[in-house]
């Protein structure tokens, strides 16, 4: 088949999607398949685009590991003249593919924007639909949709950026404040204090206008993958003190993941 990897991208996911992309380039190619791995938003310049699958180049070799903090995004941008999300040729090549590989992260890839597109254009790809993406992106939303259902969440609330509710109304400290569409732990504080929720808010809004606040919850950490509506061995992530944050989910060696997970009620 005649797929395009998709990754990098402007969000705050970046580095995390290059990576993804890379071990699903490799993975692919391994398989047989012409595979041809796209930054969405760098593109590519060459003219010869339209015979790319027919390449022998390889697309992974600059692709580095993911580095301790989030990536510096306005440097990106100015790496590609021009505006709008996609670079040159890249929905030309997605076109002429047989099916997109989404290994985009956070914002565009991972809200439904990238798929809305792909559908106006009829390109296929992997994952959901628009709507599902765009709905499971929003903590605000989810989190509204488990209570309706009856599915247990922690006591919270969702804020906008000059319009927050009283403090009154806050849940007991601590509590954790993220932005509401965001992922990788980016822009996920945990405030014991008022002062410290104020602080943490500010932070929060650098990366979108809307958070969420809920109830600090101390507990194990656990991972479930699903595919195809089957869901995978469960997985404890085990790690040090504070918070499963971003340098700790990618620095080599700040985490064990421990799969399948020992689920014994006698563990605390």
């Amino acid at each position: 088949m005649r797929i395009v990897v998709l990754a990098g991208g402007t969000s705050t996911e970046r580095d995390v999607s290059l990576v993804t992309g890379k071990m699903v380039y490799r993975a692919l190619k391994e398989n047989g398949h012409n595979v041809v791995l796209l930054d969405a938003f760098i593109g590519y310049s060459g003219e010869d685009y339209e015979d790319i699958f027919e390449s022998d180049r390889q697309w992974d070799e600059t692709i580095t590991a993911i580095g301790a903090e989030d990536p510096d995004l306005e440097s990106i941008k100015r790496k590609r003249p021009g505006k709008g999300f996609f670079g040159p040729h890249v929905l030309s090549i997605c076109q002429n593919s047989d099916i997109v590989f989404m290994a985009l992260h956070g914002a565009n890839g991972e809200d439904g924007k990238v798929q809305s597109v792909f559908d106006l254009f009829g390109i296929k790809y992997t994952g959901c639909k628009p709507l599902g993406a765009a709905v499971s992106m929003d903590k605000g939303i989810s989190k509204q949709l488990l209570r309706e259902h009856g599915i247990p969440t922690p006591e919270g609330m969702a804020v906008r950026k000059g319009d927050e509710p009283s403090e009154d109304s806050l849940p007991d400290f601590p509590v954790v404040v993220k932005v509401s569409n965001g992922g990788s732990s980016v822009g996920v504080f945990i405030a014991k204090t008022i002062d410290e929720y104020r602080e943490a808010l500010q932070k929060a809004y650098v990366y979108g206008d809307e958070a969420i606040v809920e109830r600090y919850i101390s507990g194990r950490e656990f991972s479930v993958g699903i595919i195809d509506g089957k869901a995978l061995p469960i997985i404890e992530i085990v790690y040090g003190n504070g918070f499963f944050d971003y340098n700790k989910k990618y620095h080599v060696g700040s985490a064990v993941e421990i799969c399948p997970a020992e689920l014994s009620l006698e563990r605390t």
